[in-house]
């Protein structure tokens, strides 16, 4: 019983943060976008038959996230750096 009051208050709090969301209508992507995205899937798999295109994109995201490292290791030592008396 107090279970059920207390998933029932959850429920309830839940629902009032998510009423603003719930009160908007529907909506769709425009029918532009899911052409484009049907047009990137075919040239998707006509360059894969000729380049690994899952490794490509394997690479790209192990390059990605080095340079990201290395961004946030360059914003961490000018942190560093503006600290007075450190060098």
């Amino acid at each position: 019983m107090i279970l059920t009051a207390l998933l029932k208050i959850i429920y309830i709090f839940i629902l009032g943060i998510t009423s603003p969301l719930r009160l908007l209508s529907d909506v769709s992507l425009p029918t532009e976008i899911s052409t484009a995205i049907t047009n990137a899937s075919g040239y998707y798999n006509s360059l894969d038959a000729i380049l690994p295109m899952d490794t490509l994109i394997q690479i790209l995201g192990v390059s990605l996230t080095f340079e990201g490292l290395y961004l946030i290791y360059k914003l961490i030592m000018w942190v560093i750096n503006k600290i007075p008396g450190v060098n």
